[in-house]
Formats: structure tokens, C-alpha cells, sequence
């Protein structure tokens, strides 16, 4: 009777045990579901947030074409009601800022675009419409006939077509507005799911802890679970913050390395971004590895199986596994690939050594992801800012420098130049008969030799020197630490490389050149412009393939030497 009591004893002790083991092992999958449910509701709202900020983006340079396109259409009517203060520059910086946005942003118009007839258009087919019958308008306004001007307006309609811009302008931007309440909503519910999921996890946690006072151990390694997954949700959020105010790789990387080493401490790693031919990864930061094991600095796309399979991939250590190419450490590496708006943009890896290096590897999977699409989205936007501020910044035909920069630049070069006591010298380049040339050969062949011209400007100067396209077929270039007497030869090599572009499309091309420079012909950056200006007017004047340069100013000194002589520094080449 005893050794029954005893044997009932121990079979209720193994089903008290066997009932806690089986608690333990629900309340654990409820709190991985809750962490996963909350790894997602993350992951949901940081792709809303990004679809915010794009929104934000596109509705912004929208509205800058709006107002370039108005600006526009307020300089022909002005001149052609007889308006002579209007400045030209702001025309045509207005046409340059509807350019560079002609392909990634009014390219959206297309869908709202509706003629009085009822007939579709599209935005470039408008823009081109409208440049072509402002350029007819203002060709008859600079001959002063004005009400021929004012005629031809009424007669092409053009208020017609810029009023079926501005209704497409307003019903884009109001459609493109509607879909921000849509991304907002979403947002708060991904916040709502995060936060409903954290409470869960409490509330289980919680009632493990009243469950059983032999499930200590097991509660406490659960809420040790749930703070960590509440501090790494945490760091994550604030990672995703950063991000959105880093302005350049330095700054992503900088965020990179601290939240790593917050989120998944004791691992190492490296991030790879492509290099500008897009061939290869290129080693761009990394953190904790050892001084004797560094990553290596460049990685073939065609070496890496993440890359080559687009997903994860773990790099066991020792041979029994298939590794990639590239990988020669001893350390287990778990390589992710970053995409983002399906795009390829990089390479993130996470290392890890000693006994069990390939399971823990395993377990940071979704943490390591979360690092990756946190940095894909941060490298996408660096790259897209960097993009619409080239775009800003150059001539979308040319390529050169757009004269917005050109006026910042020349300003601050010579700020330094008067300030140290340097030289900045200034060319100035007009193409001759153009006009004659688009006439005759028609608009692409003018724009080809445009860019040639451009590219035999760019191959003759120095990495320090700086060319734009100042209007139309006028170019300027101006080189720092440069005489005037270096300048005028370097007007001559570049007058020989445009005229050398000749035959190529059946046509002479030719250019003159006139040369300034400061001190030594200016004062200040208007005058050395003026100068520069006067000289090519003379050039254009003495019969055109010729370079001229600017007299020095009266009284100055080269060098320290002797009086200078404006005719000892003044030299026309011709061609």
C-alpha cells in the first residue's frame, strides 16, 4: 500500500511537471508570435512611412514646375504687353528647372491631361508646344512688334494650353494629396498592431507569472525575452529616425555601426555598396572585426551567392557547406542582400566565430533583415538626393554646370582669391552661326554639336576648373590659380578642340573666346564676367575662330615687375 501511495506520488508529480513543461512551451510560441507580429507591424509602418516621405517629395517638385511653368508664362506676357523689366534669366531658369523634371516628374501629368476638344496630350508634347510658340513671341517682341506678338498668343492658343496645364497641375497634385490620409491611416494601425501586440506579450507574461511558482526560471527568461524585444524594437525605430536626416553615405554608415552595435552586440560585420559601374561591391563601412581578419575591400557580384540568389545566405565555416567565392575567413558569415524599390543597392554582412557561430547566426536572421531594409531605404534616398541635386545643379543636354551654380561658384572663388591673394581667370565661349548651323541642319544636329562642344571643353581643363552652360550656345569656364596670360592659351587649346569637331556632321564648327582675369583685367566677379563678355564680343567682331583678351587694368603690376601695358597683355588668336 505504500509503494502504491508512493508510485501515485510520483506519477502526480510528472504530470504536474509534464503539465508546467507544456505551459512553458505555449506561453514561449505565444510570445514568438507576438514578437514576429510585432517584427511585422514594424516593418509595415516604416514602408508606409518611406511611401509618405516619397509622396512628400513628388508633391514638391511638382509644385516648383507648377510655379516654373507660371513664372514663364508671366515673363512672354509681360514683354509682350510692353514689360521691359522682366530679367531673361528667370525664363530661362524656369525652362531649365521644367527640363530637368520633363522625364522623372511631369512625366505624371500625362494621365490629367485633357484638351477643350476633349483629345489627350502630354506634358512634354505641351512644354515643347509652349517653348516653341513663346520663342515665336518673343522673336517679335525683340523687334518690337508687339501687337504681332499678342496676336500670335491668341492665335496658337497658348492660354488654352497653359490653362490645360494648370487643370492637370491641380487635379495631379489634389489625387497625389488624397493618397496621404490613405498612408497616415496605415501608419497609426501599424503603430496600433505594434503597441496592442507589446500589450499581449505583457498580459501573457504577466499571467505566466501568476501561472506557477516552478515556472520562475522560464517567466523570467520570457520577460527577459520581451525586454529585449521591446529594446531592440526600440532601436530600431530610432535606427529608421537617423536614417531619414542622414544626408550621405558617411552619416548611413555612422548610424549603421552604432545601432549594430547596440542590436546584435557581440557579432561583427561589414555593409558593401556597388561602385558607379555597378559591377562590383565595394567595401563602404564596417564593425568589430578584428585588425587581423579586415573584409575584403572589393567583391565580384558573380562571387556571391546572396547576391546571385537574392535572398539570405549563410557562409558556414569549414568546408562542408557551399560557400561563396569570395569568403576566405574562418568565421561563419550570414550575407543579406539590400534592396529597396527594386533596386540592388548593396551587401550587408553579419560574422560570427566559436562553437555555435552558424545557429546564433540563424536566430539574428530577422534582426539582421530589419538592419538591411532599414539601410536599403536610407541608401535609396541618399542616392534619389543626390540625383535631383545633379539635376538642379546641371544642364540636362550638356551636361555642364547650369549658371545657378555658375554665379555661387565664381562668387566664392573669388571671394578666396581676393582674400589670399590668388588669380581666378574667366573664358568665355559662344559657338559661331549657330543659328545657322540649327537652320540649316536642323535642332538634333545642333544639339549633338552642343554636347561635343561641351565634352571637348570638359577634356581640356583641370580637375579644379569649373564649365558651364551659361545660355543658349554660350559656355563659361573659369579656372582658379589661373594668369591671364595660362588662361589665353588654354582659350586657344580649347578654340583648336571645337574647331576640330568640323566635318562631323557636315558642317563647320567654330567658336571665339574671350579671356579675363582677376586681378589683372577686373575687380570683382561682375566686372571679370563683363570683361570676359566684351572681349568675345570683340572676338565675335575681328572675325569670329579667334580668341581676344581682355585689357589689364590700368597701373597694374604682373608679378611685382614693371608697369604693365593693357596692349603687352592683350592677344588675338586666330583660327
Amino acid at each position: 500500500m505504500a509503494l502504491s501511495e508512493r508510485e501515485a506520488g510520483v506519477a502526480t508529480a510528472s504530470t504536474r511537471r509534464g503539465n508546467g513543461r507544456h505551459r512553458l512551451a505555449t506561453q514561449v510560441g505565444l510570445v514568438v508570435v507576438m514578437i514576429t507580429i510585432v517584427l511585422s507591424g514594424f516593418f509595415y509602418t516604416n514602408r508606409h512611412q518611406q511611401a509618405l516621405i516619397d509622396l512628400r517629395e513628388g508633391g514638391r517638385q511638382m509644385r516648383i514646375a507648377q510655379e516654373a511653368l507660371m513664372g514663364a508664362e508671366a515673363y512672354v506676357l509681360n514683354r509682350a504687353l510692353g514689360d521691359r523689366d522682366t530679367e531673361y534669366s528667370e525664363y530661362s531658369r524656369a525652362f531649365e528647372s521644367l527640363h530637368s523634371r520633363r522625364d522623372t516628374h511631369l512625366a505624371r501629368l500625362d494621365p490629367f491631361l485633357r484638351m477643350p476638344d476633349g483629345t489627350s496630350t502630354s506634358a512634354d508634347a505641351s512644354i515643347k508646344s509652349l517653348e516653341a510658340i513663346w520663342t515665336d513671341a518673343l522673336e517679335l517682341v525683340r523687334a518690337g512688334r508687339l501687337e504681332a506678338a499678342q496676336s500670335l498668343l491668341k492665335e496658337r492658343r497658348s492660354a488654352a494650353l497653359i490653362g490645360t496645364m494648370r487643370r492637370a497641375f491641380d487635379a495631379f497634385l489634389a489625387d497625389w494629396n488624397s493618397h496621404f490620409a490613405d498612408h497616415e491611416t496605415r501608419i497609426e494601425i501599424g503603430k496600433s498592431i505594434v503597441l496592442l501586440s507589446q500589450i499581449l506579450i505583457a498580459g501573457i507574461m504577466i499571467f505566466a507569472f501568476r501561472s506557477s511558482a516552478r515556472d520562475a526560471q522560464a517567466r523570467a527568461t520570457a520577460i527577459a525575452d520581451m525586454d529585449a524585444s521591446r529594446t531592440q524594437i526600440g532601436h530600431l525605430f530610432e535606427m529608421t529616425d537617423m536614417l531619414q536626416s542622414a544626408t550621405d553615405h558617411h552619416d548611413a554608415n555612422a548610424v549603421l555601426r552604432a545601432t549594430a552595435g547596440e542590436l546584435i552586440g557581440g557579432f561583427s560585420g561589414a555593409l558593401y555598396v556597388f561602385n558607379n559601374s555597378r559591377d562590383r561591391l565595394v567595401l563602404s563601412t564596417s564593425w568589430a572585426c578584428e585588425d587581423g581578419s579586415p573584409p575584403p575591400e572589393v567583391i565580384a557580384i558573380n562571387q556571391c551567392w546572396a547576391m546571385k540568389r537574392g535572398k539570405p545566405h549563410i557562409n558556414r565555416s569549414g568546408s562542408r557547406a557551399l560557400c561563396c567565392e569570395h569568403h576566405a575567413s574562418g568565421l561563419a558569415a550570414l550575407e543579406i542582400p539590400m534592396v529597396a524599390r527594386g533596386e540592388n543597392l548593396g551587401l550587408l554582412q553579419v560574422f560570427a566565430q566559436g562553437s555555435g557561430a552558424e545557429e546564433r547566426l540563424a536566430a539574428i536572421l530577422p534582426l539582421s533583415s530589419a538592419l538591411g531594409d532599414a539601410m536599403s531605404l536610407a541608401l535609396s534616398n541618399i542616392a534619389l538626393r543626390e540625383k535631383l541635386r545633379n539635376q538642379a545643379l546641371r544642364d540636362p543636354l550638356t551636361g555642364l554646370y547650369n549658371r545657378r551654380y555658375m554665379e555661387d561658384s565664381l562668387d566664392r572663388y573669388v571671394r578666396i582669391a581676393e582674400r589670399e591673394g590668388r588669380k581666378v581667370s574667366v573664358i568665355m565661349i559662344d559657338l559661331d552661326h549657330f543659328k545657322r548651323l540649327n537652320d540649316e541642319h536642323g535642332h538634333a544636329t545642333g544639339d549633338a554639336v552642343l554636347r561635343e562642344a561641351a565634352a571637348a571643353i570638359v577634356g581640356a581643363l583641370r580637375e579644379t576648373d569649373v564649365a558651364c552652360r551659361y545660355g543658349g550656345e554660350e559656355m563659361i569656364v573659369f579656372l582658379p590659380d589661373c594668369s591671364l596670360e595660362d588662361a589665353a592659351l588654354k582659350a586657344e587649346q580649347i578654340r583648336e578642340r571645337i574647331e576640330a569637331l568640323s566635318g562631323g556632321h557636315g558642317a563647320k564648327v567654330s567658336a571665339s573666346l574671350g579671356v579675363s582675369s582677376l586681378p589683372s583685367t577686373s575687380s570683382n566677379s561682375a566686372d571679370l564676367v563683363k570683361a570676359a563678355d566684351t572681349a568675345l564680343y570683340r572676338a565675335k567682331h575681328g572675325g569670329r575662330n579667334q580668341v581676344a583678351v581682355a585689357p589689364v587694368q590700368s597701373g597694374w603690376r604682373a608679378d611685382r615687375e614693371g608697369p604693365a601695358s593693357p596692349q603687352a597683355h592683350l592677344r588675338v588668336a586666330a583660327g
